[in-house]
């Protein structure tokens, strides 16, 4: 997708709207390149593209990759409109788009419909050079790559769009009020191809004079009309507006591209009406209604989840479960069944559908951190902890999984176990600098853990992070003792050594803080920071007078 942020943007008529100029009246304007051997576009050619007038066409040519260029009609500008266009795309064998570029206010603000050589089309809007998708890249059905018919409805906020005849989407938008109208080309990656079938001659400025160059892609304009008649924009608003005129797949399809924008509100808009369209249809031709299939019942089920609409969600979700419990979107329902449940706070029940369905879950860390929310709110805190544990197994980077494994082992009784997913949790605070939650461990450390080394060393470390001296020096102290006295005696932990040092160098004991420093860098000899500040304390020390 091209980078909009960072495009090269050649725009071949930069003229700017005067306060006092007046909308164009309304009418319907039409180019046929065909028959005109003057291009109402301002013809220019850059270093990066070409445009000019050939064989019944306006084109547009492309010399480089990731780069988009317009041309657009000076001095025409309108609000609501009806734009037909025929265009002929020509990726030469890359990867490019074509579409028209309207409202243009200025070189920073329009919207710009393209369909690009894979059959996708797309709708961005750019204020103030600030880009905003508003349809991502949507699959246009049996489009063969190349010829584009496109019809452009707008009506005040709302834009409608249509690609040869088949509509693709609607959104309702008021960033671009008004401007004028252009026809975009623009190429996504090098098409590496250096044939000379790349190589054209091209006119210069509509002079006689030829050049050689080559293109990564090309456009051709055919015609282009512009109708600003309110009674026909009305009646083609209606027209295009009314569920009798869409298809239902087309809104189903354009729902899922909301769905992937993160868009649900739009997305459920599309689904609903979608439904209301096939319903009408059944229900005209063999009496009955209200035929949804599974994948659409999923999405609109993720949408109401999205939308913190639990019940609607759970009633999509069911309908699944009671008509295709075995298919892969009834396995996934199933793991949506208990995301749902556990929102309305269904503890008791989540755990009976659990227990029922077993083998039709999928059990990845969400499961298991949902069951262990469950079973925690059902005071079933062993079942909590196991559940826990496992979710810590699939992420061990995640500390706050074994600190919730830890509280609800010792809920359980298990103060042993606690203890020791206390301490894992606190190494990985420690690790990744999450001061907040290694303090909110120092209560249960400090219970659980007097009589542990381990324990008292992360103490250590915390009551140092807080600039806590005293009590670091207690702790430190403390945790070597019990280091020490352990049959087999596990090696020490440098950092404590280190930390414990620098406590003693700030207190001014200097030759204690060296020895604890030394004990440091023997436990960790490649460690450069230990070194480094050792021979600075030792340098520190012999330069005292």
């Amino acid at each position: 997708m091209l980078n909009f942020s960072k495009r090269f943007i050649y725009a071949l008529s930069n003229k700017v709207r005067q306060k006092d100029q007046a909308y164009s009246p309304e009418r319907k304007f039409t180019i046929n390149f065909a028959r005109t051997k003057k291009s109402p576009f301002e013809i220019k050619s850059e270093s990066s593209y070409n445009a000019y007038l050939s064989k019944g066409s306006f084109e547009l040519g492309i010399k480089k990759p990731n780069c988009i260029a317009w041309a657009d009609l000076p001095d025409k500008e309108y609000k609501d409109h009806i734009i037909e266009a025929k265009i002929r795309l020509d990726s030469l064998g890359g990867y490019a788009a074509t579409g028209i570029i309207f409202r243009i206010m200025d070189d920073e603000s329009y919207y710009m419909a393209l369909v690009s050589s894979k059959g996708y089309f797309r709708l961005d809007v750019v204020k103030n050079n600030s880009p905003k998708p508003l349809i991502a890249w949507s699959e246009i059905a049996h489009f063969d790559g190349v010829n584009v018919r496109f019809k452009i409805i707008t009506y005040g906020t709302c834009l409608i769009f249509l690609v040869n005849g088949k509509w693709l989407g609607e959104v309702n938008d008021n960033l671009v009020a008004y401007g004028r109208l252009g026809f975009a080309l623009a190429s996504y990656e090098d098409t590496g191809n250096t044939s000379p079938e790349m190589k054209k001659i091209i006119p210069n400025k509509g002079s006689a004079q030829k050049e050689e160059s080559e293109y990564v892609c090309k456009a051709r304009l055919d015609f282009i009309s512009v109708d600003t008649r309110t009674r026909k924009i009305e009646e083609e608003y209606k027209k295009w507006t009314t569920d009798s005129n869409i298809n239902a797949e087309e809104r189903l399809h354009l729902a899922e591209t909301f769905a992937v924008m993160g868009e649900p509100v739009k997305a459920l808009e599309q689904i609903n009406k979608a439904w209301k369209r096939r319903d009408d249809v059944i229900n005209v031709v063999v009496g009955s209604s209200e035929v949804r299939t599974k994948r659409e019942l999923l999405l609109a089920a993720r949408m109401s989840f999205r939308l913190l609409q639990y019940s609607e969600a759970e009633e999509f979700i069911d309908s699944i479960l009671d008509q295709w419990p075995d298919s892969a979107e009834g396995i996934l329902a199933h793991t949506e069944k208990l995301k749902i449940l556990n929102e309305l706070n269904k503890f008791k029940e989540l755990k009976e559908f659990v227990i029922k369905y077993q083998q039709k879950i999928n059990k990845d860390v969400d499961y298991y951190t949902l069951y262990a929310k469950c079973n925690w709110e059902l005071k079933d805190y062993a079942e909590s902890a196991t559940a826990w544990d496992k979710a810590f197994e699939m992420n061990k980077e995640n500390g706050v999984f074994a600190a919730n494994a830890a509280n609800a082992h010792e809920a359980a009784g298990s103060k042993r176990k606690a203890l020791v997913r206390f301490i894992i949790a606190g190494k990985l605070f420690l690790n990744q600098d999450n001061n907040p939650e290694l303090g909110a461990l120092m209560p249960k450390l400090a219970a659980l853990g007097k009589r542990n080394w381990e324990a008292r060393t992360l103490m250590g470390k915390w009551a140092f992070s807080i600039e806590d001296y005293e009590k670091c020096v207690k702790e430190f102290s403390s945790a070597n003792k019990l280091r020490c006295a352990m049959r087999p005696r596990p090696k020490g932990d440098p950092a404590l050594f280190y930390l414990w040092g620098l406590v003693y160098y700030i207190k001014g004991k200097r030759k204690t803080a060296i020895g604890l420093l030394e004990r440091a860098v023997k436990l960790a000899p490649d460690y450069e920071l230990f070194r480094t500040k050792l021979e600075e304390l030792k340098s520190a020390n012999n330069g005292r007078s």
